[in-house]
C-alpha cells in the first residue's frame, strides 16, 4: 500500500454527485487495478492523468453553482478519483492531476503531501490546454497512460480527444453528458442559440449532429399551403451511439457500450465511455473495460 501521511489542515470540500458518483469511481478503480496488473512487467512508464481532478476527495453537501454548460446534479457526493488512483497497487510511475480552480488545486497539494512516495504533478490550468500539451511533449513509444475525462458538463474539446487518440498510447474513460448537456442543449423546437451550437460543435468535433438528432417534416393543408416542422429525434440510446461512433473515428478501439449513470429520480445524467488508442493492447483493454462495464450494469439491475 502507498505510504500515507495524514495532514492536519482540512482541505476545502468539493461537493457534487450522488450514488452514480460512487458507481463511476468503482468502475475506474476496477479498471485501474486490472491495468496496473497487465502492465506491471512491461518496460513502460505508466501515467494516470485526471483532467478534472477536483479536490481528490468526496463530501456530502450540495454544489452551490450552476453555470452554463456546467450543470451539476445537486445531490450528495463528489468525485474522489485522484485518491482512488493513488491507492492502486502496483502504483503508477506518475500521476498528473489537472484542476482549473485554484482552491481545488490547493486541496490537491494537501492530498499530494499525504502520499510522499508517489510521483504527483498538479497543473492548475485549463484541462484541454494541459492535456494537449502533454500529448505533444511526451515520448509515447515508452509511455502509456490512463486518461480520465470527468467534466461536469461539456468542457472537453474534441481536439483534446483527438490529441489523446493520436498518441496511440492512451486508454481513455470519458464522461459523456447525455442528460446533463446534450438533452438540454438540443432543444425540442430545434431553435438552438448560437452559443450552444458552437459548444456542441466543439464538443462533438463536427456539425452533422443536427442531421442525426432532428427530422424535418413537411405537411400540406387543404388550401395547398405547406408548413415545415422540425422534430427532435434524440434519446439516450441515440446520443450514446452517435458519441461512440465519433470516438471510433479517431481511436483504435471503443467499448461497444457505456455505463449509464443515473440520478435519484432514475434519470440518466451521464454515460461513462471507454476508448483505447494503442493497437497492440486494444483487444485486452476493451475486454477489461467491457467486463467492468457489464459488472456495473448488472449490479445496478440487481438493486432494482
Amino acid at each position: 500500500m502507498a505510504e500515507r501521511v495524514v495532514t492536519k489542515n482540512p482541505a476545502p470540500e468539493h461537493r457534487f454527485g450522488g450514488l452514480w458518483t460512487v458507481e463511476k469511481l468503482e468502475v475506474i478503480r476496477k479498471y485501474l487495478l486490472a491495468y496496473a496488473q497487465v502492465l506491471k512487467r512491461k518496460q513502460l512508464t505508466r501515467l494516470y492523468i485526471d483532467a478534472f481532478a477536483g479536490t481528490g476527495d468526496r463530501a456530502t453537501e450540495r454544489c452551490s453553482e450552476q453555470a452554463l454548460f456546467e450543470l451539476p446534479e445537486l445531490d450528495s457526493m463528489t468525485k474522489g478519483s485522484a485518491r482512488v488512483a493513488l491507492e492502486i497497487e502496483p502504483p503508477f510511475h506518475e500521476y498528473i492531476f489537472i484542476e482549473k480552480s485554484r482552491k481545488h488545486a490547493s486541496a490537491l497539494e494537501l492530498l499530494k503531501s499525504e502520499y510522499p512516495t508517489r510521483n504527483i504533478k498538479i497543473f492548475n490550468e485549463d484541462a484541454n490546454d494541459a492535456i494537449q500539451r502533454i500529448c505533444r511533449e511526451r515520448d509515447w513509444r515508452i509511455n502509456r497512460a490512463v486518461l480520465f475525462l470527468d467534466p461536469y458538463g461539456m468542457q472537453v474539446s474534441w481536439e483534446t480527444l483527438r490529441a489523446a487518440a493520436a498518441t496511440k498510447a492512451m486508454d481513455v474513460w470519458v464522461l459523456f453528458p447525455s442528460g446533463m448537456g446534450m438533452n438540454r442543449l438540443i432543444t425540442n423546437s430545434g431553435a438552438i442559440p448560437a452559443e450552444w451550437q458552437e459548444t456542441l460543435d466543439r464538443f462533438l468535433g463536427c456539425s452533422d449532429w443536427r442531421d442525426h438528432f432532428y427530422r424535418v417534416t413537411e405537411t400540406t393543408n387543404l388550401f395547398g399551403e405547406t408548413t415545415t416542422d422540425v422534430v427532435k429525434e434524440a434519446d439516450t440510446k441515440k446520443f450514446e451511439q452517435f458519441f461512440l461512433d465519433r470516438l471510433r473515428s479517431i481511436f483504435t478501439a471503443v467499448a461497444p457500450e457505456s455505463v449509464p449513470l443515473v440520478n435519484g429520480r432514475g434519470q440518466i445524467m451521464y454515460l461513462l465511455c471507454f476508448a483505447c488508442g494503442n493497437s497492440r493492447g486494444a483487444a485486452i483493454a476493451v475486454r477489461i473495460a467491457r467486463s467492468v462495464i457489464r459488472g456495473s450494469v448488472m449490479k445496478k439491475r440487481r438493486r432494482r
